[in-house]
């Protein structure tokens, strides 16, 4: 290789990187979730009937705006079967980390949900998506930013825990929290309280907190998401 081709190289190398570094600063034409989510959110083929671009039922619109409504801060939402709500929160964390540049955190009932979750959702979701795979630097590297239990971006981290064991809800500094099938946690986390509680704890001090939690109701009198439901302000 020659000197020019060399210099050549480092001032594209240099150019990538200020490009990646910049970008975190650009601030993006505000956009609702449902909004963003049918321009950029793409189902793929791993965790999908019909792989291809999102595009929202009448149904989905609605809860999805409030996900990404900085002025809700908890949400509660009661599902049936099959309604794409595990869609609705990867967006929504897709949204939340290129859009707005937030750091969350989202739990599984156990850590072999979560892996599989990452696996079979998160990983292809990213992969299939321009706008989060440019800003994540780590994409298909082997590196402590991209694990199943962290994907580090450019402005924004993204924390996946399993729901069993207390530690999974400690030493963590997040924007948003959000549970899927809260109904399949355990009511009470070794003895130091309900999971929407603990993760809750984690947005404590944030400009825009934001919780998230949703399920099938398991147990009728036994349920976290009737129970949190039944607490809310109904809008």
């Amino acid at each position: 290789m020659n000197s020019t081709s060399l210099i050549s190289q480092t001032r594209e190398s240099i150019n990538a990187a200020l490009a990646t570094g910049l970008g975190s600063l650009r601030k993006p034409v505000p956009l609702k979730l449902s909004d963003w989510s049918e321009r950029h959110f793409y189902l793929s083929t791993e965790s999908s009937y019909v792989e291809g671009p999102w595009r929202c039922l009448s149904y989905q619109r609605e809860p999805m705006d409030v996900i990404g409504n900085d002025d809700v801060h908890e949400n509660w939402f009661i599902k049936g079967a099959r309604v794409g709500y595990t869609k609705m929160i990867m967006a929504a964390s897709q949204y939340l980390a290129a859009h707005k540049r937030r750091n969350g955190a989202i739990w599984q009932p156990t850590d072999a949900d979560r892996d599989e979750f990452v696996k079979t959702e998160i990983e292809p979701a990213i992969r299939d998506n321009p706008e989060l795979i440019r800003i994540f630097p780590a994409f298909e590297k082997k590196s402590k930013h991209n694990t199943l239990a962290l994907k580090q971006f450019v402005g924004a981290a993204l924390h996946l825990r399993g729901g069993k064991a207390a530690k999974n809800y400690r030493r963590l500094t997040v924007d948003y929290v959000m549970l899927d099938e809260i109904d399949g946690f355990d009511q009470n986390i070794e003895g130091e309280g309900p999971p929407h509680q603990l993760a809750t704890r984690r947005v404590k001090g944030a400009n825009f907190p934001k919780a998230v939690f949703g399920s099938t109701p398991f147990t009728k009198g036994m349920s976290m998401i009737e129970d949190g439901e039944a607490r809310c302000e109904l809008r």
